[in-house]
């Protein structure tokens, strides 16, 4: 056979490939849609051996594997595909938090930093359980005070101590361990030592910490001085090259941004940052349906307002086709973060400006669409804010907002009210006494609850989580009522849940199949509260 009927061929195979590939993942989203969540696995993995080079197929195994507790020893092909996913750009890391760490507290305790999976998990994510936290933390302390620990269990957990920002409480008696480490390393480093210093302290602290970082650039900590070293000291050059749009707007807004000035959240490594990118108005349709709205094709202009670390934005930026991104924020900290980031990923289409949305001063243009997620609730008015936000949105385009439900922050709402009986301040030392004292009382449900929120386990996050200057809550009636204040038409919502509460909504109100009755999901989540446990995110639409 001659080269080219070689290359037709391997062309024909590599088709067929991908249709069986595709015809396993949309038996996979079948099964899951049926709650069959052990066949819809097993589809997903055979699609991505079928046809590993498809990201849309690692994005949907994301999405389905986030939900799975796995056991020791598992099955080869499973743990091929979890390892290749580690490093996927469609794969968020976050989403195998679960999968993984299951799968490592399966193993005998004193193997469970022996599980590779866990440990490559560890440098690009935050692990989310109170268990491998007390392991993390004893094994810290038996290296720092003379134990031997090989040196990629050392590197795995100097990587997570430094992306939980050194959440983990430590003796007297390590304080004064790390002092005397950090004594010894100004005479004479090694690589164990510097490991171990980087679990308790940035390597940033070190003295000479640049050329520290060139010094280690051949060696296992390369990366680990990269992240602890290179980036922070990046940041800070960037600061000076973002510009201002306003002025802060008052007294909560000057308090909201000093909260993000010292802990800008939150602090990520990897998300996904490959997406099969489509024109607004086409995922305006595919997202609503049921919805009469016409919207423009190309180009997009896009406002995201309180982008905090560019996590939204880059995803955003990588959703929508053709479009350009304005993204705001209070904090210079937290846009030196995302600009960082986004100049790590080779994105073009993002401008980053320092602002108050409640006061963007010369902020003329009008957008396409608009996207506040987490954001309006953190105001002192947020239907002022939200009030702003519309009238920068041109006719016929659209909003994407994300607010706290009360019923879904109900155990918030009860940790709140015990940090502030109790008085611990938003210190670092505050909040580890305040998880300390929330992980003893594991009776108080509600308090157990909040044990199991990502946040729990960084020290940005919990601030943000249970420490925020200011909060607000709703519920649906309320937002009915300023939708309809702003002249806004409620499209839907974005569920992160594979389709799950849809599903299940469309059983319980099939009288509503547009889904978009707001009376309706209120007596929804009156009957199953924790629906909207992250926050209500959904999209709206102000008519031409």
């Amino acid at each position: 056979m001659g080269e080219k009927k070689r290359r037709a061929a391997a062309a024909v195979a590599g088709k067929g490939s991908e249709g069986a590939a595709l015809a396993h993942a949309r038996r996979a989203q079948s099964l899951a849609a049926q709650s069959a969540f052990g066949p819809a696995l097993g589809e997903m993995v055979t699609a991505l051996e079928t046809a590993p080079h498809l990201d849309d197929l690692w994005a949907q195994f994301s999405a389905l594997v986030r939900f799975f507790n796995f056991r020791h020893p598992t099955d080869s092909r499973l743990r091929a595909v979890l390892a290749r996913a580690l490093d996927h750009p469609a794969v968020d890391p976050g989403d195998l938090v679960r999968p993984i760490s299951s799968l490592a507290l399966s193993r005998p305790e004193s193997e469970t930093l022996d599980e590779p999976l866990l440990l490559r998990l560890m440098q690009d994510s935050v692990l989310r359980d109170a268990h491998l936290e007390d392991i993390i933390a004893t094994t810290r302390r038996a290296a720092l005070l003379g134990k031997e620990m090989p040196l990629e269990t050392m590197v795995a957990i100097a990587h997570q101590c430094f992306n939980t920002e050194y959440l983990l409480a430590q003796t007297a008696q390590e304080a004064d361990a790390v002092e005397r480490l950090k004594a010894r390393l100004a005479e004479h480093g090694d690589l164990h030592g510097y490991a171990t210093y980087a679990a308790y302290r940035p390597l940033h602290t070190l003295d000479r910490a640049d050329a520290l970082a060139h010094q280690l650039a051949d060696t296992p900590l390369a990366e680990l001085a990269r992240r602890q070293v290179a980036e922070p000291s990046e940041e800070r050059r960037l600061r000076g090259t973002i510009g201002t749009l306003g002025s802060e707007s008052g007294a909560v807004s000057a308090a909201v941004r000093a909260q993000y000035e010292e802990n800008p959240y939150p602090r990520w490594i990897r998300t996904q940052t490959s997406f099969s990118a489509a024109p607004l108005a086409q995922i305006a349709r595919e997202l609503f349906p049921a919805a009469d709205v016409r919207a423009i094709d190309l180009p997009t202009r896009i406002l995201v307002a309180g982008c905090g670390t560019g996590q939204n934005a880059i995803a955003t930026a990588r959703r929508f086709a053709d479009c350009s991104v304005l993204a705001i924020d209070l904090s210079l900290a937290s846009l030196a973060y995302a600009k960082r980031k986004t100049q790590e990923l080779g994105i073009s289409n993002i401008e980053y400006r320092q602002a108050d949305l409640l006061a963007p001063g010369e902020l003329s243009e009008r957008f396409h669409f608009v996207e506040s997620s987490g954001v309006l609730h953190h105001l002192e008015d947020p239907l002022r804010g939200w009030r702003v936000l519309t009238e920068l949105v041109n006719p016929g385009g659209f909003m994407r907002i994300g607010l706290y439900s009360e019923a879904g922050r109900r155990h918030i709402a009860h940790a709140r009210k015990f940090i502030a009986e109790r008085g611990f301040d938003a210190t670092a030392d505050g909040i580890r006494r305040c998880r300390a004292a929330i992980r003893a009382r594991g009776e108080d449900e509600m308090l157990a609850k909040v044990t199991r929120n990502e946040d729990f386990y960084s020290l940005s996050g919990c601030r943000d989580l249970l420490f925020h200057v200011q909060e607000h809550r709703f519920d649906l009636p309320q937002i009915g009522e300023m939708l309809g204040k702003l002249g806004l038409r409620f499209l839907g919502f974005e569920f992160p849940d594979n389709g799950i509460t849809a599903a299940r909504y469309r059983d319980e109100f099939p009288r509503d199949p547009s889904m978009t009755d707001l009376d309706g999901w209120h007596r929804f989540e009156q009957q199953h509260p924790d629906s909207f446990a992250r926050m209500y995110q959904f999209w709206a639409w102000k008519p031409a």
